[in-house]
Formats: C-alpha cells, sequence, structure tokens
C-alpha cells in the first residue's frame, strides 16, 4: 500500500470521507451522539469550522474549514484518535478503528460546495436509511431549515459561512 502524500494546503475548506476498517462494526445508536462530541471538542480545541456533515452506519463526510497553520491531515488525525478512544471504551474493545487513511478534497468554488452538501444530506436517502434528508438526525441538513425550531433540535450546530466572491480553494 503506498503513502498518499496531501497538499499541505490550510485556509480551505476541504470534503473529507473517514471510514470505519472492514470488520469493525457499525455505529450503534449511542455512538452517533458520541460522534458529534467528539466533533464538537475538536472543533473547539483547534478553531476549525464545522460547514456541514453526515454521520453514516461506517464512515462520515464533512466540510470542514481548517485554518492557517493548521492542516486537514491534524483535523482528522484528532477526531479519529479521541473517536478512536471514545468508541473502544463504549465497546469494551480494543485495536485498529478507522482506516489508515482518508479521503479529502478541498472545495473550489461555490458551486462545488452545494454539491457537496447535498451528495452529503442525501446519502442517508440514497443507502434507504430515510425517505427523506430530514429525517436523519445525524447530518446538518436541518441546520439549514428556515424553521428555527427545527435548527435548535440539531445535535449540533454548524458554521455558517459565506465564501468570498470568485472563491477559488
Amino acid at each position: 500500500m503506498s503513502n498518499l502524500r496531501r497538499l499541505r494546503v490550510t485556509d480551505r475548506i476541504f470534503f473529507v470521507t473517514v471510514n470505519l476498517r472492514r470488520g469493525v462494526g457499525t455505529f450503534s445508536a449511542s455512538e452517533y451522539p458520541l460522534m458529534i462530541q467528539v466533533l464538537d471538542r475538536s472543533r473547539r480545541r483547534l478553531g476549525f469550522l464545522l460547514c456541514g456533515y453526515v454521520l453514516m452506519p461506517d464512515h462520515w463526510h464533512a466540510l470542514i474549514w481548517a485554518s492557517h497553520p493548521l492542516t486537514i491531515s491534524e483535523v482528522i488525525h484528532d477526531v479519529k484518535k479521541v473517536s478512536a478512544l471514545r468508541l473502544h471504551e463504549s465497546r469494551a474493545s480494543s485495536g485498529p478503528l478507522w482506516q489508515r487513511q482518508f479521503w479529502d478534497r478541498f472545495v473550489r468554488h461555490a458551486k462545488e460546495f452545494g454539491d457537496r452538501l447535498d451528495y452529503m444530506h442525501l446519502n442517508p436517502v440514497q443507502k434507504s436509511l430515510v425517505s427523506r434528508p430530514e429525517d436523519w438526525k445525524w447530518s446538518s441538513y436541518n441546520n439549514f431549515s428556515l424553521d428555527k425550531r427545527v435548527v435548535v433540535e440539531c445535535p449540533t450546530r454548524i458554521d455558517y459561512v459565506r465564501l468570498p466572491e470568485g472563491y477559488r480553494g
């Protein structure tokens, strides 16, 4: 297996995918809130922006804006490390939990940002977990509702961002 070399860029929004290792059980109902807590704590500790997310049974996606000098690799390393410790504690397990690598792409323009949000939010529908994206509690979809009562019920608040005119990641 080759080592993936990442661009050492910051001040960009990245679309990331992080997968559980094969053979590791999928998230239980009680582990989704645990993952939200880990994302929130890492976000506060490291200072990155969480612009959108979805937690799926065996992976998660997010739109993350890491500001200089923080890199996306540092963000994902922190989330994977802390979540592995917490998940092993709740499962009374040990060993590798996450796939070694993660997948990332920096968002190049506003349309791509919207496309990535749509992809994430429709993922639970495409995997037949729910029939409508608003029914999947473990995504940022409802953060974009015009109904403030719906937004308040979200498990975490995302960071709303305005991409600079002509954003080119």
